[in-house]
């Protein structure tokens, strides 16, 4: 691990670029933008200025404070540093709740030291929530007032409250097919949460979040708030959730062995 004092910087950097990017993203939700069409021949992808802009400004931050870090985005090319730090970035993770005047969208930031993440910030501007993974630990801010975040107990698949933003659209017929099993066995399911979903995982109000097509920076932010907070994050064959793909979240890390064989059966069909 680094020293503490790097880490410290780092996270107080990232708070506050959190902040600056509430001031870009905020105005643009209450007031309304457009949405260009990313992905002009399949499923739509939406992308606003306030994306773009805001990546930029997060970028341009990063860059003057910490020159040697690497820089992951989700609207702009890579950048390649020069040490052991990378930045991992979605700035507004959720647009098409954004677009629709839903509140759940966020700002992702994840740092990582030797490409494992280690600092995450899942920021909801227009919830004035934000919730923070570090040095172990995971905590809610909300007016400057700091609440840790524990994941619940929940040892039995029946009795548990599922996630997943959007069934039909990210996951395949196979996949779909597995979620089913799960959800029809689960306690009850909410959707259309994005990021929302594994912050509320975090505070122990849901136990299971499970997803696919997801690109890191859908998900790197998370793993350290999960993780802090108790609970677990692997892809569907039981590995390191950073480069996403097929994701499953876990508040109660015990209830992943009951999902596993479910999501088996997709990874072998």
């Amino acid at each position: 691990m680094p020293n503490p004092s790097q880490i410290e910087n780092r996270l107080d950097a990232a708070c506050n670029m959190a902040a600056q990017a509430r001031t870009l993203t905020l105005p643009a939700f209450v007031s309304g933008l457009c949405a260009e069409n990313k992905n002009e021949t399949g499923v739509f992808d939406p992308v606003t200025k306030a994306d773009k802009d805001t990546e930029l400004l997060l970028r341009k931050l990063i860059e003057k404070n910490f020159p040697g870090d690497s820089i992951v985005g989700e609207e702009y090319p890579n950048k390649i540093g020069n040490n052991d730090w990378s930045w991992c970035l979605d700035p507004i993770d959720g647009t098409r709740a954004f677009v629709a005047g839903v509140p759940v969208w966020s700002t992702l930031i994840a740092i990582s030291y030797q490409t494992e993440p280690i600092i995450g910030i899942i920021d909801h501007p227009a919830l004035n929530e934000r919730y923070i993974g570090a040095l172990g630990k995971a905590w809610r801010e909300n007016d400057r007032k700091r609440t840790p975040l524990k994941t619940q107990n929940c040892t039995r698949l029946n009795d548990a409250v599922l996630s997943c933003t959007e069934p039909m659209a990210m996951l395949s017929s196979g996949q779909l097919a597995a979620y089913e099993m799960i959800r029809r066995t689960a306690r009850f399911t909410r959707l259309g949460l994005d990021a929302y979903a594994y912050a509320l995982t975090a505070a122990g109000r849901i136990d299971l979040v499970i997803e696919a097509g997801l690109a890191p920076y859908d998900i790197q932010s998370h793993i350290p708030i999960i993780k802090g907070a108790g609970g677990a994050v692997t892809t569907w064959s039981g590995g390191n959730a950073k480069n996403g793909g097929a994701i499953v979240c876990a508040g109660d890390p015990r209830l992943l062995e009951q999902v596993y064989p479910y999501l088996q059966r997709e990874l072998d069909s």
